[in-house]
């Protein structure tokens, strides 16, 4: 993004904000909504009244817009586009666990454009993303790769790593900004220079990232995605593939049979009135928890590596619990 394009965004948002509140807002709540310096959002303020004609009115410390000035961008959407994105929207703050404003801003943005009945119901959910912790280092990390993934330009991450538990440190091509409703949290997948293939890694376990003048060639989005649609959340390990059995009570199978769970999957009744789900997946990793949550609803036919991983789990779950008592 160059400096003008962000600059007109940020432009676009003061002005957003500013209309939303009647009261007005000072410079220092926006500059800590949207993340930037007050002499920044005062410098913008300037240009929104000189440069873009915003008829602007200082009430004490507060700016405020007159009520039938006409906005900057206006986006109409008609009720069922505004149902669809409603219904994402919601799913979103649902699964996400800090304050990132650029996700308020925007939110706050599609409330402009939508009907009253709706909109309302988007403005509380501003109020949801507004009530989570401010992350500003996390906020930073977040901008720093989305800029380099939106250029194509390799950014350098420093990370937690989980397996050994130490920092690392990595050059990255980022492909993909992926969220994923398992813990709340957002990954970016690309090549890892210093792994030497496409990994995914949890932004939240990234400390650092710094931008790069260093251009590459993204494989084509379509790729990318399919790669994605084939793992059970956003985690692909290489080309190895697991081809899955379990097994659900009967109790559990209405449950399973009415959700389309994975691409590959397919169901089959078994007596007693329980299902079989069959999947193809690129890991373990994510499908494990999964089916471990169904609890003695759940039962793992083959291949064998998964049945083991899946009891030894069992066990020591068991062994938490004084079955005796």
């Amino acid at each position: 993004m160059t400096e003008q394009t962000r600059r007109a965004s940020r432009l676009l948002a003061i002005e957003r904000l500013i209309r939303r509140f009647p009261g007005g807002r000072t410079v220092a709540e926006l500059a800590t909504e949207l993340g930037y310096s007050k002499r920044t959002i005062q410098r913008d303020i300037g240009v929104l009244e000189s440069e873009l004609g915003i008829p602007l009115l200082a009430i004490g410390r507060r700016y405020a817009i007159l009520p039938d000035a006409a906005p900057l961008a206006p986006i109409r959407f008609t009720l069922q586009e505004a149902r669809a994105v409603l219904l994402a929207i919601r799913l979103f703050a649902r699964h996400t666990d800090h304050r990132d404003p650029d996700a308020v801003s925007a939110v706050e943005k599609i409330a402009d454009s939508l009907p009253a009945s709706v909109a309302r119901v988007i403005q509380v959910t501003a109020e949801e993303f507004r009530q989570h912790p401010p992350e500003k280092s996390k906020i930073e990390v977040l901008r720093t790769i989305t800029e380099c993934w939106a250029r194509s330009r390799t950014v350098a991450i420093r990370y937690h790593s989980q397996a050994s538990g130490s920092e690392k440190v990595t050059a990255l091509d980022p492909y993909l900004i992926e969220p994923s409703a398992d813990g709340a949290a957002t990954y970016v997948i690309g090549f890892s220079h210093g792994h030497g293939e496409v990994r995914t890694f949890r932004l939240s376990r990234i400390l650092r990232a710094s931008a790069s003048s260093e251009a590459f060639e993204p494989p084509p989005m379509e790729q990318v995605i399919g790669q994605i649609q084939k793992a059970w959340g956003v985690v692909f390990d290489g080309e190895e593939e697991w081809d899955l059995e379990v097994e659900f009570t009967a109790s559990a199978a209405t449950r399973v049979s009415e959700t389309m769970w994975h691409p590959s999957q397919q169901l089959t009744p078994v007596p007693g009135g329980g299902v079989r789900l069959r999947v193809r997946l690129p890991s373990l990793m994510e499908f494990l928890p999964w089916v471990r949550s169904w609890g003695p609803d759940a039962k793992a036919i083959s291949p064998p590596e998964f049945v083991r991983q899946l009891a030894e789990g069992h066990r020591r779950a068991a062994a938490l619990y004084d079955c005796e008592g």
